[in-house]
């Protein structure tokens, strides 16, 4: 076994969550629904199909009961050119964590996006949208609460889900012909883990040069550059402005949890450090969590650091969403 597996198996059993969807995570054609629990799991639900492209798919998470639950929709990283809706960092069993938070009265949905191999910035953005628009058009069946959506996202999946949360009904981030476009997609809170929040500054990182402490933990600058429709010479006219989260901050802006690890240097602190600040000149309600030595996916020097981290993420989210979405209007 490799010292991330090791790692990775190890955290598993110090969350204290059970692995117990091991099925799930490895199934390439999973059965229509899973039992953890007091959670039933249906797996790649399809809520978008677009002429060229494969169908965008999503995990839904629901707990028992017939009440409208919150809705939590989580986003995955890997630099917008890899990843899985059923992982995260260093967590072994990514699905058993979404069911303990539908456990907690959420619905929650895990959704796939197009990657930088398959289309540019905004797709992936747009493909977000129309899973808020399919979610909330079948809410009574889904049991959702149209008027609770939360968005999470790590890393790239931390700015994706931050330009959800600040261009709300955003008609520049529309394509034309939009499934369910007499939906909203607007988010009423938003929670981003060691997320990329200005561009400019991304690709001022990917351009210097690195030192050796932090070449291993840089972000793989060809999947991004291809994202954003970048090339050595620059990215497209306006892309970078338009792509920074950052940018688009104003007082309608939802509820904020950012997290972020001081040690990160694949994505700097830097980066929460400065939207939280945005937020609050506009008047946004916003909190910012650091957590104390770690890197990118709360990466610790020794295993025991990276599951303190973990385990503060997951409690510092599951925690802030009850707070924030349940006593929603």
């Amino acid at each position: 076994m490799n010292r991330r597996s090791a790692n990775t198996l190890a955290l598993a059993l110090l969350l204290g969550i059970p692995a117990n969807s091991a099925a799930l995570a490895r199934a390439s054609e999973p059965p229509a629904s899973i039992q953890m629990g007091k959670v039933t799991v249906t797996p790649d639900i399809t809520y978008s199909t677009m002429p060229g492209y494969r169908p965008m798919l999503l995990d839904l998470y629901r707990p028992a009961g017939k009440a409208a639950r919150p809705l939590v929709i989580f986003l995955h990283g890997g630099s917008w050119t890899t990843g899985s809706k059923r992982a995260s960092g260093h967590f072994a069993d990514f699905p058993a964590v979404l069911a303990s938070l539908a456990e907690r009265g959420f619905v929650v949905a895990s959704v796939e996006y197009r990657l930088s191999g398959e289309a540019r910035f905004p797709a992936a953005l747009n493909d977000v949208k129309a899973a808020i628009r399919f979610l909330r058009a079948n809410a009574a069946k889904y049991g959702i609460d149209p008027n609770r959506v939360a968005v999470w996202g790590a890393s790239a999946g931390a700015h994706l889900a931050a330009m959800t949360a600040f261009t709300g009904d955003d008609l520049d981030f529309s394509q034309p012909g939009i499934e369910h476009a007499e939906q909203s997609d607007r988010a009423q809170a938003f929670v981003g883990w060691y997320g990329p929040y200005d561009m400019s500054a991304v690709f001022r990182q990917s351009t210097a040069t690195p030192t050796p402490a932090d070449a291993a933990a840089a972000i793989d600058v060809p999947g991004p550059s291809r994202f954003f429709g970048c090339r050595a010479d620059g990215c497209p006219p306006g892309v970078i402005e338009q792509a920074s989260p950052i940018n688009f901050v104003d007082k309608n802006d939802p509820p904020t949890l950012l997290i972020h690890g001081s040690a990160d240097t694949a994505v700097p602190t830097s980066h929460s450090k400065a939207l939280d600040e945005r937020l609050k000149v506009v008047g946004v309600r916003t909190k910012l969590v650091i957590i104390d030595g770690v890197n990118h996916e709360w990466s610790g020097q020794e295993l025991q650091a990276t599951a303190k981290a973990s385990r503060k993420a997951i409690a510092e989210t599951f925690d802030w969403l009850e707070k924030t979405m349940k006593n929603a209007q």
